[in-house]
C-alpha cells in the first residue's frame, strides 16, 4: 500500500508539473523524475549493510557514492548485489 501511495504521489506531482509548467520544463520533466529515482536508489544502496562492500570486492573501480563503475568502453554499470538490487534491474516477475 505504501508503494501505491508513493506512486500516486509521483504521478500527481508529474501531472501537475506537466500541466502547469511552460514547454521547456515539460520536456525536462522525465529527466528530473529519472534523476530523482537514481538518487533515491543510490541512497538506499548506501544505507543497505553489506552492499557497498560486496560491490567493491566484485569489480575494481566501484564508485560507492553512485553505486556504479565505468567499464573500459565508457558505459556505466550499476551494481546489483545479494543485499540490494536497483529497482530497474529487478525482473518484472519479482516485483
Amino acid at each position: 500500500m505504501r508503494k501505491l501511495n508513493r506512486l500516486a504521489g509521483i504521478c500527481l506531482a508529474a501531472t501537475t508539473l506537466a500541466v502547469a509548467s511552460p514547454g521547456a520544463s515539460r520536456a525536462q520533466l522525465p529527466l528530473v523524475l529519472l534523476d530523482m529515482m537514481f538518487k533515491q536508489s543510490n541512497k538506499q544502496a548506501l544505507a543497505t549493510p553489506g552492499h557497498a562492500e560486496w560491490c567493491a570486492n566484485s569489480r575494481p573501480g566501484y564508485r560507492k557514492q553512485w553505486n556504479n563503475w565505468r567499464q573500459p568502453d565508457g558505459n556505466v554499470t550499476y551494481c546489483a548485489s545479494p543485499f540490494y538490487t536497483p529497482p530497474w534491474q529487478v525482473p518484472y516477475a519479482k516485483r
